[in-house]
């Protein structure tokens, strides 16, 4: 490797009176392609990660569901989960319907314990009802109104098959932040939820916070009830992480398609400066310099120039996104959940925002070096000249 060629050809590129503007735009575009990529993966990852983790803070990290068993049989299994450093949530969930004055409304119930109580509703406790404000605004209810819980799968025969119902008191109104949870969810006094159905029962076991998913399969195994199953959030919620996996991949391949947009003006670029040194080229090689050594000195500049401009969109990005993170104001209206932008910087991020950019013009690049090999004849180029 000859670096004094390549120590010409950024000379010629910086210095030159013939420097070639559409060269240094393509390599501005490739700049701008690597910096828009890391900050948009990253950007939408914090708020996907928001997302989640305020999902995982109401619905936990996992479920635990069996068929409706009383507490004495699932105690051995409750307290090995505690051993494992999960924080497990007996529950009894059910589908009911919610009644306020002549409105109605489906919502899941989580009957739950007291002393057992999700990071949301442990602030001010459960007395017996607490509803997310979307679900009360379709009620037209609010806190301390008195409102109906109805099972159309429990029915009281003596009069005609009534279905059974409880009367509760809305404690308060809490927003989670979370769509799916808020538009149908409600939690309420596990003993008045086991009221509508007759019985002492659960059928969940909530886990939150970090675990060993093999352990927690393991006791289930051992100490779970008949017919228990474990599911990870990631599995509850399979078609929103679907939708979100979506979302990266295509985010991905139109910034791909774009750095493809820019690699073709780098080809452009680079033919017209590969035209502007073909006599300097034609000198090196009269001067006894071969030709195979001047083209791969050429294919290291263009891989060095390549790296460059694609590792300084990175260094730019990563400068913003450091600044966002620690020094971010609230740029979002209120409406928004996070108003402030939020940043997850990944080596997946990092590798992505490179070696896509890089791959593609490296490759463009390249085409268009050998597209100027096979063209450019030196001997044949010398003789014009001295014609």
């Amino acid at each position: 490797m000859n670096w004094p060629f390549i120590r010409y050809f950024f000379s010629y590129l910086l210095h030159a009176k013939t420097r070639q503007k559409l060269l240094f735009i393509a390599i501005f575009g490739l700049v701008i392609s690597s910096f828009a990529l890391f900050v948009l993966q990253s950007t939408m990852g914090g708020l996907q990660e928001k997302l989640i983790n305020r999902s995982k803070v109401v619905s936990g990290s996992g479920v635990i569901s069996f068929p409706l068993v009383k507490e004495e049989e699932i105690a051995p299994l409750f307290e090995n989960l505690q051993k494992i450093e999960a924080t497990p949530l007996t529950e009894l969930e059910l589908e009911l319907l919610v009644k306020y004055g002549q409105f109605y409304a489906p919502i899941i119930i989580h009957g739950l314990k007291e002393d057992q109580l999700p990071a949301p509703l442990k602030t001010n406790g459960l007395k017996e009802l607490v509803l997310p404000r979307p679900l009360a605004y379709k009620l037209n209810s609010g806190s301390g109104d008195l409102v109906r819980l109805m099972s159309p799968a429990h029915l009281d025969s003596f009069i005609g098959g009534i279905p059974r119902m409880a009367s509760l008191n809305i404690d308060y109104l809490i927003n989670t932040d979370v769509p799916e949870i808020d538009d149908f969810h409600g939690w309420a006094k596990m003993i008045r939820v086991q009221a509508i159905i007759g019985k002492k029962v659960v059928n969940k076991i909530r886990l939150y916070g970090d675990y060993d998913r093999s352990a927690v399969e393991e006791l289930l195994t051992q100490y779970g009830p008949k017919g228990s199953v474990y599911k990870s959030w990631e599995e509850v919620n399979s078609t929103l992480v679907w939708a979100l996996n979506l979302e990266t991949i295509v985010m991905v391949f139109l910034f791909s398609a774009m750095t493809l947009l820019v690699s073709l003006a780098i080809t452009s670029g680079l033919l017209i400066f590969f035209s502007k040194i073909k006599t300097d080229l034609a000198s090196f090689w009269v001067l006894g310099v071969s030709e195979e050594n001047v083209f791969t000195s050429t294919k290291v500049f263009l891989s060095l120039l390549t790296f460059l401009s694609v590792a300084m969109g990175l260094i730019l990005a990563t400068v913003l996104l450091v600044g966002l993170d620690h020094y971010g104001i609230n740029v979002m209206p209120d409406v928004f959940v996070d108003r402030k932008i939020p940043v997850q910087m990944t080596l997946f991020g990092v590798l992505t925002s490179f070696f896509i950019p890089f791959i593609i013009s490296l490759l463009f690049a390249w085409l268009s070096l050998k597209s100027f090999k096979k063209d450019v004849n030196y001997l044949t180029y010398i003789r014009t000249l001295g014609a």
